[in-house]
């Protein structure tokens, strides 16, 4: 297990002046295309003020992982969220104060003082005791003068010269875009939210995540997408293909990419957990990117993007949503892993609104491999669609049985005689499921609830008006048989996922308890005890 206990000698970081700190911070701005997510509209500037001073706070107070795991400082995220969902300045303090200051870890000095420049970039890639002199490094980037956050993430994410060096300079490939989505794709949600608010510290921040974070996804990303000319001998694994899988040089949409997956044995259906995602890549990453090969995925116009956009957007909501469910009367498993490639999903219309065609193709194509990747990892479920989508919607009463109702809890409102459509009806006491389901995100203590939930949403926004069948024809054209549940695959999905989601950690707005599910304490103590199983085994 890779760990990342801080140096036996803790030297705070130096704190930035207040002149630095407002340059890094100045504001935030509109979503940089109508494709990134709208915001909700908050209450007025103390809003924006307490978004700022907790975002500062962070900055010059934190470090990038809050535990000897790796698990990352989560505050800015849920900030943000909170942020673009509406939410008045007391809530998002309370939420930085009472849910992340109590277990952050502090910012401190690299090891011998060491300064990060172009020259010695690579050398100190992969090790969080940097994190620090990577961020200074970016201070400088970001604040030069002319700086722009189209330049930067291109060079830094996607030429050549920050992935792999010919010949290579230093003890490390950077491996940059590699970085960028590893341990759980973070980094793509921390540069991602500086895209869509424009805030240059967080682009600082980031990118300095992403230069601490290993380069696990090598067999994958660099391999695939800046060393195509393979130097590995063939696998017994990939010797083992399947007479049914489409000659090399086929392309395929994603959704049909996911079900030629579902049907190959070489994949198992055990739920791996995240440690085992490195022998995933190890033992299966060629096949793996083979399948990616095949995503007809080249970004020449701004058509091909939307496009694209909207694949990944169903094939994420299917991957985590629909692959959670286990019928109605079983609990919703809300799988804390699969949502993360939900959450990160969201970012890519900002992102791709600051960077080239080729690198929009670079990006997309580096999630959904890595996507599809911690989908197999977590068992590879499958998508009954059917099924799913036969239920009723909220705020109509659910099939009995259910695990979960979809009515509220709590009690509810008498409606007026004039209230429309009438007093009796459903509509009349739930007009719109989603502002019960934003609001509960808003007031949960658990930060993923409010990243899933503003996705999920984004996507119903853009992608909700979508009847079924609608996939059917695009599928049909890539030449072979498609998966018939795709044909009850509509824009209901985001609905249903959110609803279940909320559901399974809690309608605490109404009065629940939050039932923990995904809180990071229960991570910590699963990864102590493998730690201990580990050491008592001498592998660690």
């Amino acid at each position: 297990m890779t760990t990342s206990a801080p140096p036996d000698i803790i030297v705070p970081a130096t704190p930035s002046s207040r002149e630095v700190l407002s340059r890094l911070f100045p504001g935030v701005k509109p979503p940089p295309s109508v494709l990134a997510p709208a915001r909700v509209p908050n209450t007025g500037p103390e809003a924006t003020a307490a978004l700022l001073k907790a975002l500062k706070d962070n900055h010059e107070r934190s470090h990038v992982f809050f535990n000897e795991f790796s698990f990352h400082n989560h505050s800015v995220h849920h900030l943000l969220a909170l942020y673009a969902l509406g939410a008045p300045g007391r809530l998002m303090s309370a939420a930085y104060q009472e849910t992340h200051l109590d277990h952050m870890r502090v910012a401190f000095v690299a090891p011998e003082q060491v300064v990060i420049t172009d020259h010695n970039f690579t050398d100190h890639l992969g090790s969080d005791h940097y994190y620090n002199a990577y961020l200074d490094y970016f201070h400088r980037v970001v604040l030069e003068p002319g700086a722009t956050i189209p330049a930067i993430l291109e060079k830094y994410l996607f030429s050549d010269h920050y992935n792999i060096r010919t010949p290579k300079q230093g003890p490390e490939q950077p491996e940059m875009l590699n970085r960028f989505l590893e341990i759980l794709i973070h980094p793509i949600i921390h540069v991602g939210y500086g895209a869509e608010f424009g805030i240059p510290g967080l682009i600082a921040e980031g990118l300095a995540w992403t230069s601490v974070h290993p380069a696990g996804a090598t067999t994958l990303i660099s391999r695939l997408l800046f060393t195509p000319k393979r130097t590995t001998p063939i696998t017994d694994l990939e010797r083992q293909e399947p007479a049914w899988m489409p000659q090399a040089g086929s392309r395929l949409k994603a959704l049909n990419i996911l079900s030629l997956m579902l049907r190959d044995p070489r994949f198992g259906s055990d739920v791996l957990d995240k440690h085992e995602y490195a022998a995933m890549l190890e033992s299966h990453g060629e096949v793996v990117n083979k399948y990616v090969e095949m995503w007809d995925c080249d970004i020449k116009s701004q058509e091909d993007l939307e496009k694209h956009l909207e694949e990944l957007s169903w094939a994420a909501t299917l991957m985590y949503g629909v692959g959670s469910w286990d019928g109605n009367e079983a609990e919703y498993r809300a799988d804390f892993f699969t949502a993360h490639i939900v959450t990160s999903a969201l970012f890519l219309p900002s992102l791709c609104a600051h960077i080239s065609h080729r690198s929009q193709t670079l990006l997309l194509r580096a999630y959904f491999l890595t996507s599809i990747t911690w989908w197999l990892v977590r068992g590879r479920p499958s998508f009954a669609l059917k099924e799913f989508t036969s239920h009723p919607l909220p705020p109509f009463p659910n099939s009995a049985p259910s695990k979960y109702s979809n009515t509220l809890p709590g009690a509810q409102p008498t409606p007026s005689a004039c209230a429309l459509p009438s007093p009796t009806s459903p509509y009349a006491l739930n007009p719109n499921p989603w502002y019960a389901i934003l609001a509960n995100a808003l007031v949960h203590p658990n930060e993923h609830l409010c990243k899933v939930q503003r996705a999920l949403a984004h996507f119903n926004v853009h992608y909700g008006h979508r009847e079924a069948g609608f996939v059917l024809e695009s599928l049909s054209n890539d030449g072979f048989d498609v998966d018939p549940d795709y044909a009850y695959l509509d824009g209901s999905v985001f609905l249903r996922v959110a609803w279940l989601t909320g559901a399974a950690l809690g309608w605490v707005r109404e009065g629940e308890n939050n039932t923990g599910v995904w809180d990071y304490q229960e991570f910590q103590r699963a990864a102590l005890d493998e730690l201990e199983l580990l050491k008592s085994q001498g592998k660690a």
